[in-house]
């Protein structure tokens, strides 16, 4: 009885997973290296990049493992080729998204639901004055949801719920003054731990509403893709949930 003849492997299917799985290693360590100072920012770019452009030739080899050592075909592999392109997809998706949100964001990196009267900074440490005009308009034009959050509650419990909601997000609070009803903190970027300050003002409307605004601030300049909107409005979800309100 003959042993069956085990089919040969189509090398470019286990070549194309190697090389995703390095493209991805790669990839993770352009943030990571930025984040620990190994060096900067526009290195990290650089690598992301490149990374991209690996995994972009490492899934035409698993792209022509999928047709060569399809099941019941005469090579094996197929398997190597499907799983590697399960893996590069969302990262290529990710990085797309990405460079799309620097590119059509809004040039700025200073966002404030009180433009007119923006909170400044008392013991976080940015020394950012906010834009002015120019600022506003870009707001305005990007993203124009972000408004004052009213709340129905007295300003004390209010302050109550803005910490507990810092705290959830893991953000480093300085010296939130209850008599000003202003609250600084310092929320770090996932991926390259960037540093930008936040401030939550509390005016009272009467006993049962209250008005929040926020600014949420990049120490460094430029666009940042979104990020401080973003936080923004992710902090008023979070703040509504605690304070049993949906929407």
């Amino acid at each position: 009885m003959h042993k069956p003849v085990k089919k040969p492997l189509y090398k470019p299917a286990i070549i194309g997973l190697g090389l995703i799985l390095l493209s991805l290693i790669i990839a993770m360590s352009g943030p990571l290296g930025s984040r620990i100072g190994w060096w900067n920012y526009d290195f990290a770019v650089i690598i992301l990049k490149w990374s991209a452009y690996l995994g972009i030739a490492a899934s035409v080899l698993c792209l022509s493992g999928l047709v060569m050592a399809r099941p019941g075909g005469k090579r094996r592999g197929f398997i190597y080729s499907l799983l590697g392109l399960i893996i590069i997809i969302p990262m290529l998706l990710f990085l797309q998204a990405w460079k799309e949100a620097k590119q059509t964001s809004a040039p700025i990196s200073d966002i404030t639901t009180s433009p007119e009267n923006p909170p400044s900074f008392w013991s976080a440490p940015n020394s950012r004055i906010y834009g002015g005009f120019e600022t506003e308009t870009y707001q305005n034009e990007f993203y124009p949801d972000i408004k004052p959050l009213v709340l129905p509650l007295a300003a004390n419990k209010a302050f109550d719920l803005v910490i507990e909601v810092m705290h959830e997000k893991g953000w480093k609070l300085w010296d939130p003054d209850r008599n000003e009803m202003q609250i600084e903190a310092t929320a770090s970027t996932f991926w390259f731990g960037f540093k930008d300050d936040v401030i939550v003002r509390i005016t009272e409307i009467d006993n049962n509403h209250s008005r929040i605004d926020m600014r949420s601030t990049s120490r460094s300049t430029g666009g940042d893709g979104g990020t401080n909107a973003n936080r923004i409005r992710d902090f008023f979800k979070a703040l509504k949930r605690k304070a049993g309100l949906t929407g």
